[in-house]
């Protein structure tokens, strides 16, 4: 069974804008992927990687969260932590894709990559944070 998989989305995401102070980053980010046909038992891997450019070239932190899915639904969701991950860069980009494994054993299927701007910078220099 082959399964087309969606890119992942950034729910907040203010176009044009991306991930800003507005969406208080400290709290996490919110991953999810929408219209595909998990079934009770499925692991969904989000890979995660928090980049100091807008164009995703300089590693700054990595991450994965393993979400298995409890019922059958068509969506599934993983929250980018702060600490370590999401405080480890004020400027630059967020990457995410994910893994599907079925829990029926078939072969995992692997989405492209989503990528969205990430900035903590204020106006007047200042950077955001959970102190804020």
């Amino acid at each position: 069974m082959s399964i087309e998989l969606d890119f992942p989305e950034f729910p907040y995401e203010e176009p044009p804008d991306g991930i800003t102070c507005r969406q208080k980053p400290w709290n996490g980010v919110l991953v999810r992927v929408d219209q595909i046909p998990f079934k009770t038992g499925d692991k969904v891997t989000f890979h995660v990687t928090v980049c100091s450019d807008a164009t995703g070239q300089t590693l700054a932190a990595k991450t994965q969260g393993i979400v298995t899915i409890t019922a059958d639904t068509t969506s599934a969701d993983y929250t980018i932590p702060w600490d370590g991950v999401l405080d480890a860069v004020a400027e630059g980009s967020i990457i995410a894709f994910y893994t599907l494994a079925p829990a029926d054993g078939s072969a995992p299927s692997t989405s492209e990559a989503a990528i969205v701007r990430y900035s903590r910078q204020q106006p007047g220099g200042a950077v955001c944070g959970p102190d804020d």
